[in-house]
């Protein structure tokens, strides 16, 4: 019952048209997915093919810039490449890393300096001592030279000649990376000048050789160990400022150290804090030579073709974490597993969108989808468009059985008090003071059968288009008043809830009075109907620009918003009047609102539910000739 009076049509015929149209739809919903099922099916399998190609080809590249690497061609950039031996690095070239986990300083042999260090140290004569070694600084041989210097400049910090061995000392630190005492020299002088001007009280030249010790430390300018760095690091007084990324790879150099003094070949991908870092490796006539450096530097040429083949890769190690490039999951991947290359990662290649849907295959599913869309699209608008005519027809019929039925019912209540005053009239008469009344009440009752009659020929003749109107100009308050009075002269007392206020008394309209006034009646008599008893109705007239407004307005139920476009259709009568058994034909509010549009006017309602509702006559304004 519930859906019948909601959707306007039997259950039974609504669940038929459902049926109907969603067994078609059902049928071709199942066909096209079928088919775009194969399709993706083969799609996905060139895909895969595709894939696994492209793993193959990443893999060579890959394997030929390992090869690059392990035949030491030229570091690239943010790489190292070295040679070590039995006692440490030997050669580098690449990134400057601030220390390396051993270093081969290749010192000259101390023998030259024998005869003045035993004057140094066991006769005493460190004047003697300083003397010698003095003359050993003029040596054209950098490291003999380098070794007399801090010899001398000892020997001076014994004699308290604190200003000639600070002269020393910054002779010895101008002599940059030859190795003295296993160290570089600039080092080694800066680092003793720091000290001394300290030791002296000079804070402002001790803080100027501690910036630039501090500098030469973090521009890894000599091949030290880590605990020179540490050592020199202290007596700057304050911590290099290193470059992140090379500090991280010293720290990689340190940890694969182990690795590379135990095999003496191989190749390894290992994650860094924030890097990855690659390294290759094999004994040579000098040594092992190293190429270590960023992963994404090594792999730049593989991920490049990546971008050529649009695919996107990753580069994961044995453990299964992605180090380089693409870290996503793919429902569709190509790999080459380590085991399978020799290489020391995994390549997965996906394709560049993340999906399988490549530009043909798109091409097809967009023709499916757009063939069957509009096949499905034919069915449902066909099977709507009967549904909403089989609708609209079995809405028309049931509106018209409702209004022959309130039509009858209307015409039944004057026709049965008109039968019992004439029987009344025929049975023997009423007493003679009784006449007037019985003969009033007929007249009252014979009008309002004839009101309905001629409302109902006014509405068929408006349907049918044969409706003529005189039009003349007519007051708009005059005809307002007129009709209240009208109600007013009734005996049932209804009329003297109307409140009438014309705030413009010379509004002039041009109109057909008696169809203006028969649509304001129609508002009038609702308006009473529909509010309560004791609540009054106001008609007011007034102007808005060039229009005349004729406004009706109760304080009843209100009508709600779903049908308020409804109310001014024929035969319809809203949920209020149905639920207070309102009589009524309705055509009230269509018979109005024709009138008022054959005019050139409107109809205008303004309501809240609850809270009354109020309908205005607009019609064009003659312009005031006075």
């Amino acid at each position: 019952m519930t859906t019948s009076r909601h959707l306007g049509t039997p259950a039974r015929l609504l669940l038929l048209f459902v049926l109907l149209s969603i067994v078609p739809l059902g049928a071709l919903g199942w066909l096209g997915w079928r088919l775009l099922d194969q399709d993706r099916t083969l799609e996905r399998q060139r895909v895969r093919e595709r894939l696994a190609n492209a793993a193959g080809l990443l893999a060579a590249e890959s394997e030929r810039a390992l090869a690059g690497w392990q035949a030491r061609v030229a570091a690239p950039a943010r790489c190292l490449s070295f040679v070590f031996g039995g006692k440490g690095i030997r050669q580098r070239e690449g990134v400057a890393l601030p220390y390396y986990p051993a270093v081969d300083s290749g010192e000259p042999g101390t023998a030259v300096f024998a005869e003045a260090e035993t004057q140094e140290f066991r006769g005493g004569a460190v004047e003697n001592a300083a003397a010698a070694y003095r003359k050993l600084s003029a040596s054209g041989d950098a490291g003999q030279r380098a070794g007399a210097l801090m010899r001398l400049a000892r020997c001076l910090r014994k004699q308290n000649q604190i200003d000639e061995a600070l002269r020393v000392y910054g002779q010895l630190a101008a002599m940059g990376g030859t190795v003295v005492a296993g160290t570089p020299a600039e080092l080694l002088g800066r680092g003793e000048r720091v000290a001394l001007y300290r030791a002296g009280g000079q804070t402002a030249a001790a803080e100027r050789q501690a910036r630039l010790l501090a500098e030469a430390l973090a521009q890894g300018r000599y091949a030290i160990d880590h605990a020179t760095f540490d050592l020199y690091s202290q007596a700057a007084g304050e911590a290099p400022q290193v470059d992140a990324e090379a500090k991280e790879m010293a720290r990689t150099v340190e940890t694969l150290w182990p690795v590379w003094m135990r095999q003496p070949a191989g190749r390894l991908l290992m994650k860094g804090n924030g890097h990855a870092w690659a390294a290759a490796w094999q004994e040579s006539t000098d040594g092992t030579a190293v190429m270590v450096g960023d992963a994404g530097e090594l792999l730049a040429p593989v991920l490049q073709i990546a971008r050529k083949l649009e695919v996107r890769v990753g580069i994961v190690d044995p453990n299964g974490q992605t180090l380089v490039g693409y870290a996503g999951v793919a429902e569709e991947q190509g790999s080459k597993s380590y085991r399978e290359t020799g290489l020391p990662w995994t390549i997965r290649v996906w394709p560049a969108d993340g999906t399988v849907s490549q530009e043909a295959w798109s091409a097809r599913r967009n023709l499916f989808v757009a063939g069957f869309g509009l096949m499905g699209l034919v069915i449902a608008t066909a099977a709507y468009l009967v549904f909403r005519a089989v609708h609209r027809e079995l809405s028309v019929a049931r509106l018209q059985s409702d209004f022959v039925s309130a039509v009858s019912h209307e015409f039944r209540t004057p026709l049965t008090a008109m039968c019992h005053l004439t029987e009344m009239l025929e049975e023997n008469g009423p007493p003679p003071e009784r006449l007037p009344q019985y003969y009033g009440a007929l007249a009252r009752e014979t009008w309002r059968l004839h009101g309905l009659v001629e409302s109902l020929l006014d509405f068929g003749r408006m349907e049918a288009g044969r409706r003529t109107y005189r039009m003349e100009e007519t007051n708009a308050a005059a005809l307002a008043r007129c009709v209240v009075e009208e109600f007013r002269d009734r005996p049932d007392g209804s009329g003297e809830r109307l409140v009438f206020a014309a705030r413009e008394e010379g509004l002039v309209v041009r109109a057909d009075r008696e169809a203006i006034a028969l649509a304001l009646r129609n508002l009038v008599d609702n308006a009473l109907k529909y509010s309560p008893e004791s609540s009054p109705v106001a008609i007011s007239v007034s102007g808005r620009g060039d229009l005349a407004g004729i406004s009706v307005e109760d304080h009843g139920p209100g009508i709600p918003k779903d049908e308020q476009r409804a109310v001014f259709r024929k035969f319809v009568r809203g949920e209020a009047a149905r639920n207070a058994n309102v009589k009524g034909t309705g055509i009230g509010l269509a018979l109005a609102d024709n009138i008022v549009k054959a005019h050139g006017g409107s109809l205008e309602l303004a309501t809240e539910p609850g809270r009354g509702s109020r309908f205005t006559i607009l019609l064009p304004a003659q312009p005031d000739r006075t």
